[in-house]
């Protein structure tokens, strides 16, 4: 006998203890409720980050495992309570030992020698990795899509049910409200919530029929069809369940029924029931079953839209656009387009979910789930964008038959899996098995799931974030990996993984990285204390220049000034609050004298500069004015493009805005004109306002200040 299968075995006996049931409410009480007071913060959930912490794929196996023995509600004594909780911890973690120890054996010198993909598909590794992924959802993100995924299938779930998916959203929110009024009524009661005592909790899971009924205004009948369906008793028992891997039915059922009362442990295990297991229920319908995969498709499309539309405007999001070549040869489909300028996010959608026989480690299987799922995907985007970019003479069409023009010839297409399905260890995955093919234009593909999209374009509200992410996440594929996308995310809102672009080898992040993210969400989604945003790139004040630039650009089509706001995006937040400090004293000089001041930004790594001006004298006599300074800036700095700005002084808003993008060009008058100007310096970050020394660093590989359009190392560095 394996050591995984005698830890597994040792765990169901302990869990076939009188009483057990009692230990498993202690045990949910401890590691499944976040404790604060005052506000939610990031340390509030230092615990439920830690390693010690039991994860909820853990506390299924135990209630599976209470399942297959019948559940046990003898009382006992907290001291027994305890002893048996600690010692399901240990075997727990025992058990998890076991399987790293297996995936240990990999790790030999002949196996290291092995190409990625052969060395990490090894069943144990990949069995570990699957069942101990990370959360990739929260609990109110699965009831929220559960009603979009399934508005179309009432009529099916009534006749077969007796309750559409509204009616289920209803009562498990009314579920979620009675477990924390009875969490409420303990703390009210003189129980300390902040030092858990000890003991059984069962009366605190305890949910009532008749106070759903009240709460969600549901008839209690149809509260009962619901609670039979998604709950288990001792005489369902759970034979089947012999190791991890197995089907677990408390994953679709994870209400208790016991001695005619219910009893529900974690709200996120009912709501993630109620999002996946309407499927499987229509998959035994044959003659619904098509229907049924029809409808997840199209939530999974309709979803991005929707996400996408309220960033980028109903005219820049497209959805099912048929490619064609020429009237008879089509070249693809692409389910989501979305353009801004000449670029474009090229999202094929799919809702594969992985298979048992992936659960257990069958290699084989894990990667035709992932080429189904991801791959095909991946590739239908790539031979999309290959058409959008390098065809000639192309039909776009919608499914109606309407024609779609492009406007801007598109330079640049970034492709995005996007799955319906909570896909454990989906980064562990990609980074394994996903075969991304190296073109220039095409960047390698973002694969995410629709929980991960909704955080996105949450926390990314304009364009200009968004792709300015979506560009670095590329960048950065192979050389930064997290156990979700949300890490990866988190680690950009605090720090701009912009600043790691040229010196980074491979970084690996932990999961508490996300724990401001995850606060600011629940935040913004459950109305509780505490901050909406999480400190780093979108807490820099939003009245500022730079800030409003931002937006400005981000209203505006131009390819260019797009991509100076990319370049702005890719900036520190010191030089930019550097750019603001400088606009803001040449706003206050103008303010006082009424006068033209000036200041200018060269960005020497993206070969783009700015020159800003106070508002003085009419619309053409600053135009012109501001056009000169421009030229001469572009033409002295040997620049690609060079922005010109209006800034009022007394408002602070901007003006006017416009870039010059041209290939340089030796000229002679501007020669001449340049050597007329008595004192033309480098008026960049250099420049010295009000006693304050402004400098931006110089690289050794970057243009030299002088002009002379040589690299630092080989001019004035000498």
């Amino acid at each position: 006998m394996s050591i995984e299968k005698a830890k597994f075995q040792e765990l169901e006996n302990l869990c076939s203890e009188p009483g057990f049931l009692h230990v498993y409410s202690y045990l949910c009480r401890k590691e499944h409720v976040t404790e604060f007071q005052g506000n939610l913060t990031s340390e509030s959930l230092n615990y439920m980050y830690s390693k010690e912490k039991l994860i909820r794929t853990e506390t299924s196996t135990v209630h599976g495992l209470m399942l297959k023995n019948g559940y046990d509600s003898t009382l006992i004594a907290p001291s027994k309570i305890y002893s048996l909780y600690e010692s399901t911890k240990k075997l727990l973690s025992e058990l998890h030992d076991s399987l790293k120890e297996s995936g240990y054996k990999q790790f030999s010198r002949d196996n290291l020698k092995l190409p990625m993909q052969e060395f990490f598909s090894n069943s144990e590794m990949i069995r570990e990795y699957i069942f101990y992924s990370a959360e990739q959802a929260f609990d109110f993100q699965f009831l929220e899509f559960a009603k979009e995924r399934y508005k179309k299938d009432s009529d099916w779930l009534i006749n077969n049910f007796g309750f559409d998916i509204n009616d289920a959203y209803e009562i498990c929110k009314s579920i979620n409200i009675e477990m924390n009024e009875n969490l409420e009524t303990s703390l009210n009661s003189g129980s300390n919530l902040l030092a858990i005592t000890t003991k059984s909790y069962l009366n605190l899971y305890e949910i009532s029929p008749t106070i759903i009924s009240l709460n969600s205004g549901q008839p209690e009948e149809r509260i009962m069809k619901f609670l039979e369906i998604f709950s288990t008793e001792s005489s369902v028992g759970n034979a089947s369940f012999n190791n991890i891997s197995e089907f677990n039915i408390i994953n679709a059922r994870p209400i208790i029924k016991q001695e005619e009362k219910y009893y529900l442990f974690n709200i996120a295990s009912l709501a993630q029931a109620l999002y996946e297991s309407p499927i499987f229920w229509m998959r035994e319908d044959k003659k619904y079953r098509n229907r049924s995969e029809e409808h997840r498709g199209q939530f999974t499309e309709e979803f991005a839209f929707e996400k996408l539309e309220k960033i980028f405007g109903k005219n820049n999001v497209l959805t099912n656009i048929d490619i064609f070549k020429s009237s008879s040869e089509k070249i693809g489909e692409i389910d989501v387009l979305v353009l801004f300028g000449n670029k474009a996010l090229v999202i094929q959608a799919k809702s594969k979910g992985l298979t048992i026989p992936s659960r257990k480690g069958q290699v084989e299987i894990i990667k035709d789930d992932f080429i189904k799922g991801f791959q095909n995907a991946y590739d239908q985007a790539l031979e999309c964008a290959d058409a959008l970019i390098n065809g000639t003479n192309l039909t776009l069409k919608k499914p109606n038959g309407e024609l779609i023009v492009i406007k801007d010839k598109l330079v640049t297409c970034y492709p995005i899996c996007l799955t319906s399905e909570s896909y454990p260890a989906l980064s562990f995955q990609c980074q394994i098995y996903l075969d991304i093919k190296k073109k220039k234009k095409f960047a390698p593909p973002i694969v995410m799931d629709v929980f991960f999209l909704d955080i996105l374009t949450e926390f990314l509200e304009t364009p200009l974030h968004l792709f300015s992410y979506i560009n670095i996440r590329c960048n950065l594929s192979n050389r930064i990996m997290g156990s979700t996308e949300i890490v990866l995310l988190s680690m950009h809102l605090k720090n701009n993984l912009w600043q790691y672009k040229d010196n980074l080898d491979f970084i690996s992040l932990h999961d508490d990285i996300a724990s401001e993210l995850d606060v600011a969400l629940m935040v913004r989604r459950l109305g509780l204390p505490g901050k909406k945003t999480p400190n780093g790139i979108l807490t820099r004040n939003k009245a500022s220049f730079t800030s409003e630039l931002i937006r400005k650009i981000s209203q505006n089509n131009s390819d260019k000034l797009i991509d100076l706001g990319l370049s702005l995006l890719k900036s520190s937040n010191k030089n930019l609050d550097q750019l603001d400090d400088a606009v803001i004293k040449i706003r206050e000089l103008a303010a006082k004298d009424n006068s033209l001041h000036d200041f200018s930004y060269q960005m020497y790594q993206e070969d783009v500069g700015l020159t800003i001006h106070t508002l003085v004298g009419d619309e053409e006599y600053r135009r012109n004015k501001l056009r000169n300074h421009v030229e001469m800036r572009k033409y002295v700095t040997k620049s690609r493009s060079w922005a010109g700005i209006v800034t009022d002084p007394l408002t602070g808003t901007i003006i006017e805005l416009f870039i010059i993008d041209s290939e340089w060009k030796q000229s002679d008058a501007m020669d001449n004109a340049v050597k007329k100007i008595v004192e033309f310096n480098n008026n960049t970050l250099n420049q010295t306002l009000n006693g304050k020394k402004y400098k931006k660093s110089l690289g050794r590989n970057d243009k030299c200040r002088c002009g002379s359009g040589k690299k630092y190392k080989k001019c004035c560095l000498k």
